[in-house]
């Protein structure tokens, strides 16, 4: 079935909507009858609307995924879609903070959402220099002054800088 959704805001339905939110504060408070909250269930009524929100912006992400072979980053400073952008760097927050619901963060990496955007840069940074080696006959050098890959060259720099004070992670060294 559909979804009942009526908005308080909607002005042609102002009435409608204080009743929608009054059944939705009783309810949240535990005084909701068991029948009238079984009739408001059976015609599609919606209770948590900020549950449907978080399914509707999660939706849009994985079809922006699927469209986009796995990549479920939307920057939240892409013009085509800000709102989804902003959606994904508070999924990012809450993770990072571990106020996400254990849930949504198993529905988010279903679909390959990347919580941590730098690990996913130096990982992707990494199989362009594998790349690089497969084709030099396994080695894996690129100066800073490739004027052919210069990104590259300034993170092969980084790593080397990185390595020399002792701080590159055991995980990244060969």
């Amino acid at each position: 079935g559909g979804v009942a959704h009526v908005s308080q805001g909607d002005p042609e339905r102002m009435a409608l909507g204080e009743w929608c939110m009054t059944q939705r504060k009783t309810e949240k408070l535990g005084r909701l009858r068991a029948d009238r909250k079984t009739r408001l269930l059976e015609i599609g009524f919606v209770f948590d609307l900020q549950e449907v929100a978080w399914q509707q912006s999660f939706e849009e992400l994985r079809l922006f995924a699927k469209a986009n072979e796995g990549v479920s980053h939307v920057s939240h400073s892409d013009p085509e879609r800000p709102e989804l952008g902003t959606w994904c760097r508070k999924q990012r927050t809450q993770e990072k903070r571990g106020s996400l619901r254990a849930d949504r963060k198993a529905r988010l990496l279903e679909i390959g959402f990347d919580f941590d955007r730098q690990e996913v840069a130096w990982n992707q940074r990494l199989e362009e220099l594998r790349l690089v080696a497969e084709g030099n006959g396994g080695v894996a050098h690129v100066s800073l002054k490739d004027i052919e890959r210069p990104e590259l060259g300034a993170w092969c720099d980084t790593q080397r800088t990185v390595e020399k004070r002792g701080h590159l992670r055991p995980d990244r060294k060969a």
